[in-house]
């Protein structure tokens, strides 16, 4: 359901209400009570979320097409029979107020904020759509009930629905459910025009944050104006992806950024051309003049023909993506009724996009692309030296246009360039196959044996470092050469390396199939380690082990790992650590890579728009050259269950605490993973108990859930909440009586099959990406579960009674051997 009202239709003293009303939406009605609506989702193995923007409010259900009925009457019935209970209103405030918390302490989150809140002085643009700790406070329930009154009336509100169902039907019963649901006329909305900007803005701001970001923002029209194709192409040339003129020249020539993008966000209003970097502090003053030169230089030099048909396809492909599951096509056409004026803004867009011409490049950023248009924000480390002023900024930007002007004007001159099948192929590989001609959509994972089990522990980190190093280069192609064949075939193409393997995937349109698969095999057989490519990584690893320490969950993360797995691999970090990666050499990467990518230790899987025949003969001739080899894998000391309780803390000064307690698992062979997965989703989700008790009813956290992870070997159970620092003891009391519940009494039949349902309904929906499935098969049977345990998993969970929850709980809930990570404020 699309509902036409957003943050930009507040009031100031009210901002951040449609984000309050969202999350009260579902918080009880007439017939259903607290947790009602999550609990009858689950039974019915669909999930439902909501999510507010500054123009809209959507509220998304996804389910099985045979529970449709069950569907249409929750969404019907919290639309029109909410009860919007002052005391649920109460504790709801207080999980926004975390919810605030955490987006104050996550950087990039801040620093866009601060680019609005500085570029937009009269519009509601400029507020966070979550609004303020006061204003949130402020809300009572005679302000929920006008807002609902005056917003939430059927002509102001789209119902998409997409899936398996009979139209007549549907529709007929769509039209019952909303029979008493009664139009009535819309305030007037006056929303504030912004004024033009005639000098550049800037905003710096200091914080206890270890890695800056720079943003920039220039004013552009919304979305249905006529420049706005343009711009969208011009945003995927200038900032998006590796091949991008930003990428190129101010990271890996200039290496001034550790990451940097460009977006055109056109909401509904005037919106702003977005250019962000995070870098050094240290880089801040010397990244300004060749990012903003960079972006200027699009006004006196067109792009050429290779970069302006890859934007094109890339954008035109995102559409193609979208129609993958009945929820991305529900949100596109939701979001074409709503916000871009009708069905047909999908044709008319592609159209408009194909029509985009170099000159037209050349014409908007010549039109907006100036320094009155342009507004500048820092946030960066408080500590060290190298603080800028706003009037180095300014100085800085004004040079940076001075540069351009002597630049000679030239044109740059155009450049046209059912059913899974198992087969071993001769030399060992293991291939499987799954066609699809539903969409024009391919999909590959190349799984390994590897990853951070497998790595000596001096070279810690080596197997994500080999993964990053097979996009930079092989034998023929450079890093650049991938990158822009990758954008070349409207796909993508990625390393991975986790807790136990590495690998690559890909997707692609079924078109680009043979140059996707020698794109592929190339990086696969013939990575080159290159010398500057590896110092260049190296640098970057380093930095980003540096800059993780503003993420907390990432940080709670690593010390429960380090204090549950004490020495066994899984205790470390899969980035490695400073002292690992800086002793790593480039021939270090080549001797791992080699040991483990032999045919038997290959698992290659393709789903999509290919034929059995044809793509069986394709692998084979380009994998023909790996030589089949030996491969065992290496034994290991399996991980001991802690000898006694162990906790540990680690203090940063941040408005969170973020905690993590779990216990050790087991592993992904073991029977028992199942009952334990059941045991964990009881726990987690909207209708879990740790939500419901921590968060509905006591108001700890905005985020708090249970995790459950089974690896090659044993992997662990445990619950985490982000919390304010004075709940801290209440948090961990409270997460400890809901699993000793576990311990001490049977689930209730009706919460386990509620349960079953939700994690089957979940799996199931999953499986619909391409992508998603071709892991799902790739995973598993390198893990050696069978490439076909997928379809076991609904029989599997099915067959989990309460007894064996029970029986579990006992046996890994074990309060005498637990592990407990705290992230916190010192004082």
């Amino acid at each position: 359901m699309w509902v036409n009202v957003g943050s930009v239709y507040e009031k100031d003293d009210e901002a951040g209400i449609a984000h309050v009303f969202e999350h009260m939406l579902f918080k009880g009605t007439k017939k259903r009570g607290v947790g009602g609506i999550a609990k009858e989702i689950d039974e019915a193995g669909g999930y439902i979320n909501a999510y507010t923007s500054t123009d809209m409010t959507v509220y998304h259900l996804a389910i099985a097409s045979r529970y449709f009925d069950t569907g249409l009457d929750i969404i019907s019935d919290a639309i029109q029979n909410s009860t919007f209970d002052p005391e649920e209103l109460k504790k709801e405030e207080l999980v926004i107020l975390e919810e605030l918390k955490m987006g104050k302490d996550e950087p990039s989150s801040r620093a866009y904020e601060e680019l609005l809140g500085t570029a937009y002085e009269k519009h509601p643009y400029r507020r966070p759509i979550i609004g303020y700790e006061k204003t949130v406070r402020s809300l009572t329930r005679e302000h929920i009930i006008d807002f609902y009154r005056h917003w939430y009336v059927p002509n102001n509100m789209v119902l998409v629905v997409v899936g398996n169902f009979k139209t007549e039907k549907a529709l007929q019963k769509i039209k019952n459910s909303f029979a008493d649901f009664k139009p009535s006329i819309l305030p007037e909305r006056k929303i504030p025009v912004e004024p033009e900007q005639t000098n550049i803005r800037t905003k710096i701001s200091y914080d206890d944050i270890k890695e800056a970001n720079l943003n920039f923002g220039f004013h552009i029209p919304a979305l249905n104006h006529e420049d706005v194709p343009a711009l969208d192409v011009l945003s995927i040339i200038l900032g998006q992806g590796e091949s991008s003129r930003l990428y190129k020249k101010i990271k890996s020539d200039l290496n001034l950024v550790n990451s940097v993008s460009s977006y055109s966000m056109t909401p509904k209003y005037p919106g702003l051309f977005l250019v962000g970097a995070a870098l050094e502090k240290e880089k801040i003053k010397g990244a300004v003049v060749p990012i903003l030169k960079e972006v200027y230089l699009l006004k006196i030099k067109e792009v050429n023909a290779e970069e302006l048909d890859k934007a094109k396809l890339i954008l035109e492909s995102d559409f193609i993506y979208d129609r993958e599951t009945v929820q991305g096509e529900a949100g596109k056409l939701g979001y074409f009724e709503t916000i871009a004026g009708g069905l047909d803004f999908e044709k008319k867009y592609i159209t408009a996009i194909k029509n985009v011409t170099a000159a037209d490049i050349k014409r908007v950023a010549e039109k907006y692309f100036n320094n009155t248009n342009l507004t500048a924000s820092v946030l960066a480390p408080q500590t060290g030296e190298n603080n800028i002023m706003s009037q180095e900024i300014i100085s800085l930007a004004t040079e940076a246009e001075k540069e351009l002007q002597k630049t000679p004007i030239e044109k740059t001159a155009d450049i046209r360039v059912g059913e899974i099948i198992k087969k071993i192929l001769p030399n060992g590989i293991t291939l499987l196959i799954k066609e699809d001609h539903e969409m024009p959509i391919v999909a590959i994972d190349a799984v390994f044996l590897g990853g951070l089990r497998f790595e000596p522990e001096n070279k810690n980190g080596i197997s994500n470092f080999v993964a990053e190093m097979l996009t930079k280069g092989t034998t023929t192609r450079s890093a650049a050469d991938i990158a822009k064949e990758v954008e070349s075939i409207a796909g993508s193409l990625d390393a991975f390396s986790g807790k136990d393997s590495f690998g690559v995937k890909a997707k692609l349109l079924s078109r680009f199939l043979d140059k996707g698969l020698d794109l592929i095999s190339d990086v696969i057989l013939n990575p080159s380690f290159d010398k500057s490519e590896f110092e260049k990584k190296k640098k970057e690893i380093l930095l980003t082990i540096k800059n993780q320490d503003d993420e907390l969950t990432h940080l709670v993360s690593n010390l429960f790992n380090q204090t549950l797995y004490q020495k066994h691999p899984y205790s470390r970090d899969m980035l490695g650590t400073k002292e690992s990666i800086s002793s790593i050499k480039k021939e270090d990467l080549s001797e791992f890579y080699k040991k483990f990518t032999v045919p038997e230790n290959l698992v290659f899987a393709v789903v999509g728009d290919i034929k059995l025949d044809d793509i069986s003969v394709k692998v084979e001739n380009a994998f023909k050259n790996l030589k089949k080899g030996i491969f065992s894998v290496p034994e290991i000391s399996k991980p001991l269950l802690p000898e006694t309780n162990k906790s540990s803390t680690i203090y940063k000064e941040k408005k969170q605490a973020h905690i993590l307690l779990g216990f050790l698992g087991v592993d992904n062979h073991d029977p028992d993973k199942y009952a334990l997965e059941v045991l964990s989703n009881i726990l987690s989700g909207q209708g879990g108990r740790l939500f419901i008790e921590l968060r509905d009813k006591q108001s700890l956290a905005y985020s708090v859930t249970s995790i459950n992870q089974s690896r090659m070997d044993k992997g662990f159970l445990a619950a985490y909440i982000g919390t304010s620092p004075e709940k801290i003891d209440k948090a961990i009391e409270g997460i400890k009586n809901e699993l000793m519940k576990l311990t001490d009494e049977k689930v209730g039949d009706e919460e386990l099959e509620r349960t079953k349902k939700s994690m089957i309904g979940n799996f199931e929906i999953g499986l619909q990406k391409r992508g998603a499935l071709a892991s799902e098969i790739a995973f598993s049977e390198r893990y050696g579960l069978g490439f076909d345990s997928y379809k076991k998993y609904a029989g599997n969970i099915s067959a989990v009674t309460s007894e064996d929850i029970l029986r579990v709980a006992k046996k890994y809930i074990d309060f005498d051997h637990y592990v407990l990570a705290i992230v916190k404020p010192k004082n």
